[in-house]
């Protein structure tokens, strides 16, 4: 299981990503996603890690029904989901249960791909799930991929260094919580060409903070990393800050997105 505590429960999962992307730092990470695809009517596009497919949903209202959105999650329970929120809609999509380090797709049959907050959950390389990306795209084709580095989680309200330990603990225990940093060098490596790159940061509210972070220290504290002492004493300066309005806390991450030539 992910520090998110995400992979073994299909349930969480979902309402995690809902109340995610409601975020407004992540409504706008969308927009900026979608513009760097350059959707067009009759474009058929893979949303690899789909969730509950809200952004395969977006995409296919841009490529009309003469075009074709496929979305790719590697949990049954979630794709049963996306597939329910379609019913009833005409529109042009496909839900599928695949694995990102091997699509089930042929060689250049898409003309873009989608792929957020993916990789960091993989298990495995996430640079095979970046040239399967780029192994499916048509020529001329268009990849946009964001990720975060969990070493830069950002966190104002308690002791800077019991937070340092926090979130270096959080990132290592992230399957693959420093691969935003990669993201350039694997696009780069699977053969894509004019990158771009865009830092992107999302703030994280307090009562999702709190939602991202707990599990991860109850873990943590039971191993032993962290005292009950030290826990105790920093979620009360992070109250106390959160009830003076002095909280902050933000994830910096990156879109990468790129050309197959």
């Amino acid at each position: 299981m992910s520090a998110l505590g995400i992979a073994d429960d299909p349930t969480f999962a979902v309402r995690f990503f809902d109340a995610g992307n409601a975020l407004p730092s992540v409504r706008a990470l969308k927009s900026v996603m979608l513009d760097r695809l350059a959707l067009q009517r009759g474009l058929h596009v893979l949303e690899v890690g789909c969730g509950a497919g809200e952004d395969v949903r977006a995409i296919a209202r841009r490529v009309g029904p003469t075009g074709r959105v496929i979305g790719v999650d590697a949990s049954a329970e979630i794709v049963e989901e996306a597939t329910h929120r379609v019913d009833g809609r005409k529109l042009p999509i496909e839900f599928r249960v695949g694995d990102a380090l091997a699509l089930e797709l042929p060689d250049g049959s898409v003309d873009r791909c989608r792929m957020e907050r993916v990789l960091m959950h993989v298990d495995g390389e996430p640079a095979q799930c970046v040239h399967e990306v780029a192994r499916v795209l048509r020529p001329g084709g268009r990849a946009a991929i964001f990720d975060f580095d969990w070493d830069a989680f950002v966190i104002d309200g308690a002791g800077r260094e019991l937070t340092r330990r926090i979130v270096r603990s959080y990132s290592d225990a992230v399957r693959n919580g420093g691969v935003g940093r990669t993201l350039p060098r694997l696009l780069r490596d699977a053969g894509l060409v004019e990158l771009a790159v865009i830092p992107h940061a999302v703030v994280i509210p307090y009562d999702f903070f709190g939602w991202i972070v707990s599990g991860h220290l109850d873990a943590a504290l039971a191993a032993g990393r962290f005292t009950p002492e030290e826990l105790i004493r920093w979620w009360d300066e992070l109250d106390a800050a959160h009830e003076r309005g002095r909280f902050f806390a933000a994830l910096l991450g990156f879109v990468v997105a790129g050309e197959k030539p």
